[in-house]
């Protein structure tokens, strides 16, 4: 008993942590936070700056979800800690060791300025500059009530405080006036009447001029060139201005097609590359701060200021550390040298990135009409832009049709249930844009420009096929003779595709299922660079129509669900084997829906021996048709909201057609028989 006793005296006394413990813990924690707040805040708020900094410069270029999703929660983030922070600094009572932290409000102020790398995530953004302007209003006057504190506090600090609050305020207002510009959507350049069509005669003289040159040998001629055009083409993406209505350039414009067709691939080459010129600038126009010249001024004094406050600083520091006046806590002094030196390496980071990664310094005199141009801007070497250097991602997004109704049925059960609820996969892919598909492309408008009625001109009215239809008319004249008045195989299977009544979307899903058919049918290799084009932009339409949205409204909406539910019924074919699941379609063995047996017959007519020579060509002139035409009108929202997620190649595309002097009409017909 005696033992059993002593063991439970021995338990009993085994200790345990009193609840006072714990709740200290918890209160200890709180009281670093109290007290440390401000600067970890401070802090975090300099590293999302340095962030955007540095990773915005990136997404034109790249269409990375990881990306994207870094950009959002650290432009996002940022606004919302620095506006925190100076509402935190405003409240902060007076404490000698910490009275450091009110010199960091217009460090706040100049973070609320962003970066020059992004001044707005998207377009939505823009749309917003005036509720920014109102938080322009309030932070600055909160800064001033912070400083004018400073000011009663200790007058060591408050000479580099004013000049930081300088700098930061004309940063913010750099960022309004940058959204508002871009909000816009309009570059504010007044070419009407007689200054638009003198304006666009220079810019096709001066491509016409470089159109034979090499361009590393004549880089700032290509430069005035490219960058002179800029704002009329800005324009005309953001559908302020259609081209060229009411104004004569035809036989100008068709030189310079003409001179294009004549000359090899480096002039090819040359067309592409003034177009991602153009869009790379239009992307610094709407969501940087490099779109304008007195950027660079504003650049120039933040530099000047910011250095001065550090030097200044650290004059009060050491009169400080003489005299013994106050003694600052060793930490706010390293987080204010942090956020000093910060400033400047940014705004120093800034003008390298803007001289290296912009084309902006090339703008020519004719639109800055400020200093000379060619004398400061041109002594930039040529290297630091070269040629190869890609300025958006050269990719396309490509989704099949029939392959992603066969990855749905193949989807497990936990895929269908996130499915459910909204969470689904893309399904998509993508390729690397070749040359032999721009050479294609370019060679088909060549073509057209050169040789249709009118110089090919569009109308944005509605999708007739003109170009397909006048492709298949003149190849019958050449097959069949210029006397002779039947139809060819091409002509017939335009018309049995309905090409100039059918809506928009159901002649792309149409044309989608004959490219697929004709592809598994085809047993030849001819034509096959018309054959891989073709391929390409089948799923690339298809990825616009059905994954973007692009020109698709109700009417086309059900087209699509009604198309992609006959394929999902029949899953047990198509899953067992795809390219036997369209060789049955095209034997008629299998019946689906009507779009599907329309996609047949086409077929049928397209791969009959006398069409081998043209087929795929056809197939790659409708599709070709189609690209313009969805260029034209997918609107200018669509344009710019992708230039920040790597880029569209339908958007070259529209700009491709400008350069190549393409006319649009946006309600009479061109016919072009």
């Amino acid at each position: 008993m005696r033992v059993l006793k002593e063991c439970g005296d021995c338990v009993c006394a085994v200790p345990t942590c009193p609840p006072t413990t714990q709740h200290s813990s918890v209160e200890h924690v709180q009281q670093l936070w109290k007290e440390w707040e401000i600067q970890l805040l401070v802090l975090a708020s300099f590293s999302l700056q340095v962030i955007l900094l540095f990773s915005a410069a990136f997404r034109k270029r790249h269409s990375s979800r990881v990306l994207s999703a870094l950009l959002w929660l650290s432009y996002l983030s940022a606004d919302s800690i620095a506006v925190f922070v100076l509402g935190r600094l405003a409240a902060h009572t007076s404490d000698p060791q910490h009275q450091l932290v009110l010199f960091w409000a217009p460090f706040l102020l100049l973070h609320l300025g962003g970066q020059d790398t992004i001044t707005a995530f998207s377009m939505e953004d823009c749309m917003l500059w005036k509720r920014h302007l109102l938080n322009f209003t309030i932070q600055v006057a909160l800064a001033i009530y912070i400083v004018r504190k400073q000011w009663h506090g200790g007058s060591q600090l408050v000479a580099p405080m004013v000049l930081m609050f300088i700098s930061g305020t004309i940063k913010y207002a750099e960022r309004i006036r940058a959204l508002r510009r871009a909000g816009s959507r309009s570059s504010s350049f007044n070419a009407g009447g007689r200054h638009l069509a003198s304006g666009l005669s220079r810019y096709y003289d001066g491509l016409l001029s470089i159109i034979s040159e090499k361009k590393e040998e004549n880089f700032e001629h290509v430069m005035d060139v490219t960058c002179g055009g800029f704002f009329m083409k800005f324009d005309f993406l953001m559908d302020v201005n259609p081209p060229f209505s009411g104004i004569d350039l035809q036989d100008l414009r068709i030189a310079i097609a003409e001179r294009i067709h004549r000359f090899d691939d480096g002039a090819s080459d040359l067309v592409y590359k003034i177009v991602e010129i153009q869009l790379s600038l239009v992307h610094d126009y709407l969501y940087t701060k490099f779109g304008r010249v007195t950027g660079v001024l504003h650049r120039l004094i933040t530099l000047v200021l910011t250095s001065t406050a550090l030097v200044l600083f650290l004059e009060a520091r050491v009169d400080h550390q003489l005299q013994g006046l106050v003694n600052y806590s060793r930490a706010d002094v390293t987080i204010s040298y942090i956020l000093l030196v910060g400033a400047v390496t940014m705004e120093i980071s800034s003008t390298f990135m803007w001289s290296l990664l912009s084309y902006w310094p090339y703008m020519p005199i004719a639109y800055w009409r400020t200093f000379d141009y060619d004398k400061i801007f041109h002594c930039v070497p040529k290297g630091l832009h070269p040629g190869s250097r890609m300025e958006w991602s050269g990719k396309m997004k490509q989704y099949n049709m029939l392959d992603g109704c066969i990855q749905e049925i193949q989807a497990g059960r936990l895929e269908r249930m996130m499915g459910s609820i909204g969470i689904k996969r893309d399904y998509t892919t993508h390729v690397v844009i070749s040359p032999e598909v721009k050479k294609v492309l370019l060679v088909k408008l060549l073509e057209i420009k050169t040789n249709a009625p009118g110089g090919g001109g569009l109308s944005s009215s509605s999708f007739r096929g003109q170009w397909s239809q006048w492709w298949a008319a003149l190849q019958t004249k050449d097959y069949l003779g210029a006397g002779q008045q039947s139809e060819s195989a091409a002509q017939r299977a335009l018309q049995l595709s309905n090409i100039q009544g059918l809506a928009f979307v159901s002649s792309v899903y149409l044309w989608h299922m004959v490219t697929d058919i004709c592809l598994v049918a085809d047993k030849t290799a001819s034509a096959s660079e018309f054959r891989s084009f073709s391929q390409a932009l089948s799923n690339y339409m298809m990825y616009l129509v059905a994954k973007r949205n692009v020109m698709l409204d109700s009417c086309a909406y059900h087209v699509l669900h009604k198309s992609r539910h006959s394929l999902l019924c029949t899953r047990p074919a198509i899953v067992a084997d795809r390219s036997a699941f369209l060789q049955k379609v095209y034997d008629g063995v299998y019946h689906g829906s009507r779009a599907l047996d329309q996609a047949r017959e086409v077929s049928l007519e397209l791969l009959r021996p006398e069409g081998a020579a043209y087929r795929w060509e056809l197939i790659a002139t409708v599709w070709v048709d189609m690209l313009c035409y969805i260029a034209r009108n997918c609107g200018a929202e669509f344009h710019a909201k992708h230039l920040i997620t790597g880029g569209e190649f339908v958007s070259h595309v529209k700009i491709v057609l400008v350069v190549l002097g393409f006319s649009f009409h946006e309600y009479e017909e061109v016919e072009l028989a």
